[in-house]
């Protein structure tokens, strides 16, 4: 089995503990030119929720075109300081629990299905896997990191 498979509970599991463990009077304290933890939370919500989308798409079409989505809008255009916490939370644990459900069951040759970017740039789904693992982990650190500094 793929690494990234292996790890893909653990991973969320890292996350959600650190959510867990950052104080709920600090989580919408941002440092200058930073996200709270708060907009981190619901910024993976939505990562989640199009990494899942592409999964999806790769496993029942060939060679899907990948939808981009550009990040560094959302916490303006869905309005990130009106959205909820809970709800963001409740949407990261059950789409990794679905994708988890999905990955476990899946033939382990599915991991070199592939989507073409809009930019011709071809990915396996074993790359995406690996992209989002990475994108977790980050987003893991960053919270421990605000919460040792807002402490």
């Amino acid at each position: 089995m793929h690494p990234t498979v292996e790890n893909f509970q653990k991973r969320t599991t890292e996350f959600l503990d650190a959510v867990a463990l950052f104080p709920d009077r600090l989580r919408d304290i941002a440092p200058e030119g930073e996200w709270s933890a708060a907009f981190i939370v619901h910024h993976v919500s939505d990562a989640e929720l199009h990494f899942a989308a592409r999964y999806l798409h790769i496993l029942s079409t060939d060679n899907p075109t990948m939808i981009y989505f550009d990040e560094e809008r959302y916490p303006e255009t869905i309005k990130y300081e009106k959205r909820t916490l809970t709800k963001s939370l409740a949407s990261i644990a059950g789409i990794r629990s679905m994708v988890q459900e999905v990955l476990t069951n899946m033939d382990e040759n599915a991991l070199t299905r592939i989507t073409t970017a809009e930019d011709g740039a071809v990915f396996t789904f074993a790359q995406l896997l690996e992209k989002a693992d990475e994108h977790m982990v980050a987003h893991t650190e960053q919270l421990k990191e605000l919460r040792t500094r807002l402490q």
